[in-house]
């Protein structure tokens, strides 16, 4: 008996000992996994990518536009019985080169996400010129000029576009946000016309006719990113439209020998519309320096042009389009 209890004890001592290190392998095993380190734990590999993007305060974006402007509506200044390659007869034969201008933006950080903005772009100087000449072989239905003749023609045309936004930009879908704002455009267009018959008798007129369109109104749209290739590059997109007033004075003041060609000043109020579209490809120099390139479209309808004067009062379209590059600050 005494045997058997001593067998017994023995039996369960060894089954103690055998347990506790088991339990202390199983618990050390445990710690390990838990204190275990990644190679990114270890600051090697790949750096972690913030917790909290970056999101700046303020923005300053400032650079330049090319732009180049569509040609003037519709207007016959001249008839001529020998006409010759590259003569200039209508005004929509005109044709402008693109013209650098200013482009700058400035936007706050208001109420959280949502932003507030003022734009402003310009163009001052498109210009365009040219002449026709014909000895005693040009007429025009410009005026009523009877049976009068001339012999040369000269034509000078000159535009210039403002554009001052003040915009409140809402995020939406993620990236993107909404835009509502005011927007106020102006496009200023003068022309000189000149239809001289001195060398074949002693008749001319000359007519330097305007027009000013001052639009304003509310616009809607959207801006956000369209595709991120990498971390540093990204591609953004920008659609606006806007219903606007336009006050549209036009005239011209006329000189000359022909008694039925009249100055003439006109005011008229009209609704206009505008669309705008850019797309710009912008590297991330630092989180607080962005380079920027990309396409820029501004399209107005309902406008009046520097020979609306000469050929009627009617509204037509202009559309302006080039390069836009620019350069952004964020803090």
């Amino acid at each position: 008996m005494h045997v058997a209890t001593l067998s017994m004890n023995r039996l369960v001592l060894l089954a103690v000992l055998a347990l506790v290190p088991w339990q202390g392998g199983s618990a050390l095993a445990q710690r390990s996994l838990a204190k275990s380190l990644s190679i990114k734990d270890l600051g090697l590999g790949m750096p972690k990518k913030p917790e909290t993007p970056f999101e700046a305060e303020w923005t300053i974006e400032a650079g330049a536009v090319l732009l180049h402007r569509s040609r003037s509506s519709s207007v016959v200044l001249a008839n001529t019985d020998v006409p010759a390659d590259g003569d200039v007869f209508n005004a929509s034969d005109l044709k402008f080169g693109a013209e650098w201008g200013p482009y700058v933006s400035l936007s706050k950080r208001v109420f959280g996400a949502v932003r507030g903005e003022i734009l402003y772009f310009g163009v001052y100087d498109w210009d365009a010129a040219s002449s026709v000449e014909n000895g005693g072989g040009i007429t025009t239905g410009v005026f009523d000029a009877g049976p009068v003749v001339f012999d040369r023609m000269d034509v000078h045309y000159s535009s210039g576009l403002d554009n001052l936004e003040i915009n409140t930009c809402y995020p939406f879908l993620g990236r993107l946000e909404w835009i509502l704002g005011f927007r106020w455009t102006g496009i200023d267009e003068h022309s000189t016309t000149l239809w001289d018959g001195r060398t074949g008798g002693a008749d001319f007129a000359s007519a330097a006719a305007w027009a000013k369109n001052d639009l304003y109104g509310m616009q809607l749209g959207v801006d956000g990113p369209l595709w991120q290739p990498s971390a540093r590059f990204h591609l953004d997109g920008t659609v606006k439209a806007c219903v606007a007033t336009n006050r549209v004075s036009t005239g011209r003041d006329v000189t000359g020998t022909i008694e039925t060609f009249l100055s003439d000043r006109r005011s008229v109020t009209r609704t206009s519309m505008l669309l705008e579209v850019g797309l710009m490809g912008r590297f991330d120099l630092t989180q607080h320096f962005i380079l920027g390139a990309g396409y820029h479209l501004l399209w107005v309808d309902g406008i009046a042009s520097g020979f609306s004067s000469l050929g009627g009062q009617g509204a037509n379209s202009v559309l302006f389009h080039g390069l836009r590059a620019t350069i952004e600050a964020r803090w």
